[in-house]
């Protein structure tokens, strides 16, 4: 497979939540796309979110205990920083 080089796996991966949620505007969309076609990594990551979105949708606030809530935050937070 051939990876779209115009955008980068890193920047492919921070955009997947919006891509989910369909907020990208029509260029990036495109990048994103041909990049997914070819990148058997960054589609692997895609899969990812959405087997975490369907097993965690059905999870309400109070379902989560504090402790855990605390540490997927973290998680997330090292994620967006490169950690």
């Amino acid at each position: 497979m051939s990876v779209d080089a115009s955008i980068s796996c890193q920047e492919v991966v921070e955009l997947l939540s919006a891509y989910l949620d369909g907020e990208l505007d029509p260029f990036t969309l495109e990048r994103v796309e041909a990049h997914l076609a070819g990148c058997d990594g960054c589609t692997m990551v895609l899969e990812e979110f959405r087997e975490t979105i369907r097993l965690s949708g059905g999870l309400t606030v109070e379902q989560v205990d504090e402790t855990q809530r605390r540490t997927l935050l973290e998680a997330f937070r090292n994620w967006r920083a490169g950690s």
